[in-house]
Parts: structure tokens; sequence; C-alpha cells
């Protein structure tokens, strides 16, 4: 049996809903039943009484909570220890275009502050970052979303505007062939499908922006880009804004635990405060 099952267990028992178990476990609601589900199918016997609007304990259910408590607080304590044995490290996570915009130059400039600390830098989809920050695999996150939990705490670092840009084009040409996409987020997405229905039948699609631009460099076409890069530096020639966007932007959000657990946090924190703050 899956330890994480007595965990969840735990979390319906403190939140008397599965739903609000669901959210704070980063899972959906449907995982969360088959989790309890697998547990009464394991201990032959129903451990909650389901009414509409409460979820109450079953007497086996009593008396199997105080041993789900205890032993995920041991599994909990056994990876903490395990990974303060493992030396003085620092993990930072960021999503695909985030990590490849931002974090070259921010892990140099970290590592070069602190070089008595080991960097582990991760590349994450930007569904996990929320829950790989709970779940304390990650100690710093870049998001290019804000994240809600009451436990982390957060600042806007960045936001550029985005635009369409012309790439090797001497005529803008809108032709679904010439789109490449990138996925900046919902609102970017939405607002250029407004303005250009054939970009949803875009030739290429992508989350990294360096495939994107390898495309471009080679082929050419149109693409939406932040404004203000420095594009040359990214080895593309010939490139024209053609358009603003009006609404969507390309933004960088930091985040991490208020109860942090390495002490380097709020030292880094601050660090990359000063970093963005002095790049206004």
């Amino acid at each position: 049996m899956d330890i994480r099952f007595l965990t969840t267990f735990v979390e319906v028992v403190k939140t008397r809903h599965f739903g609000k178990a669901a959210e704070n476990l980063y899972l959906t609601q449907s995982a969360v039943s088959a989790r309890i589900k697998q547990l009464e199918e394991y201990f032959h016997t129903t451990l909650f009484v389901r009414h509409r609007n409460s979820i109450q304990l079953t007497p086996a259910g009593e008396r199997l909570l105080p041993y789900a408590e205890q032993l995920s607080a041991t599994l909990l304590q056994a990876k903490q220890e395990l990974q303060r044995e493992a030396g003085e490290y620092l993990v930072c996570g960021a999503g695909q275009l985030n990590n490849e915009i931002w974090m070259p130059g921010l892990l140099h400039q970290i590592h070069a502050a602190f070089p008595e600390w080991a960097i582990k830098a991760e590349v994450l989809p930007s569904e996990q970052i929320s829950r790989q920050l709970h779940d304390r695999s990650v100690d710093i996150a870049f998001s290019s979303e804000p994240l809600k939990s009451e436990e982390f705490t957060g600042q806007l670092l960045k936001a550029m505007p985005l635009g369409l840009f012309s790439i090797h084009q001497h005529e803008v040409n809108t032709d679904p062939e010439q789109f490449v996409a990138i996925d900046w987020g919902s609102k970017a997405r939405d607002e250029l499908l407004t303005r250009f229905p054939e970009y949803r039948d875009a030739k290429f699609t992508t989350n990294s922006l360096r495939l994107a631009l390898a495309t471009l460099q080679q082929e050419g076409g149109i693409a939406v880009l932040p404004v203000g890069l420095d594009w040359s530096q990214w080895g593309l020639q010939n490139v024209k804004c053609i358009d603003h966007f009006t609404n969507a932007q390309c933004k960088l959000y930091m985040y991490y635990m208020k109860s942090v657990r390495r002490s380097i946090v709020p030292d880094v924190v601050s660090l990359v405060s000063q970093h963005f703050a002095s790049d206004v």
C-alpha cells in the first residue's frame, strides 16, 4: 500500500471535505476518492460515512486515524532527515519559459554570492510548481502565473509586454503556416486568437522558447515574444515588432514557503529581489 494514501486519509479527516483535501494536496477530487476507496478495500472496512454536507469517521476510521497520523509524520521526518544528510544545497524550480529566459543569469548570480552552497535547478511543468513547493522538494520557485496558497510568500519580479513579431519577413503574412506558437499563458493566447483566429492552426507549437527561436531563425515566420529583450543575443536577426498586446504580459513571480527549511532561502530571496529592483 502507498503510504501517501494514509496522508490523504489524514487530510480528509482534517478538512472533512474531499474537495478541500484535494486542493490542499494538489490532487483532483477523483484521485482523493480513489485513494480512500483503495484504503477501504485494503482494510476491508468503511472509513467514512458520507452525508450531503458533511463527512464523518466510522468507528474503524477513528481507530485508524492515530496510526495514519503517526506513519505520515514519521515519513515526513525521515524525508527531511535524509535531505539534511545529503548536504547543503538549494533547489530552485521554474517553468520551461522562465527557466530559459531568466534562470541562467539568476543561478550564476546565486552561486557567485553563495559559493559554499550547491544549487539544484529543476524544470517543472506549471501544474507541479505549487505541489513541489508545498512538498518542500523545491525551496524557491519561479512561476509565470500567480500561485494561490496561504503557506507561500511571493512577489512579482518582472512584467514585460508581449508583442507580435515578424522574423525574416519583408511583408507581414498571417497565414497559419507562418505562425510559431509559444505558450505564454491563457491571456496571451486568448488575445491573439481574438485578433488572429488562424493562430490556432500554427505550424509549430511549443513551450520552449529556444526551440521556437531555432525554428524562426531557420524558417522565419510570426511569433508572440516579450517586448524589450535583445533578440540578437538569442540568435535572431531581422526581427520586427508589428503589434503590441494590450493586456497580456510575460510575468515572472518568485515564491517560497513562509516557514523556510534552509537557512539560505531568505538571503537568496533578498538577492533576487534586489537584482530585479535594479533592473527596472
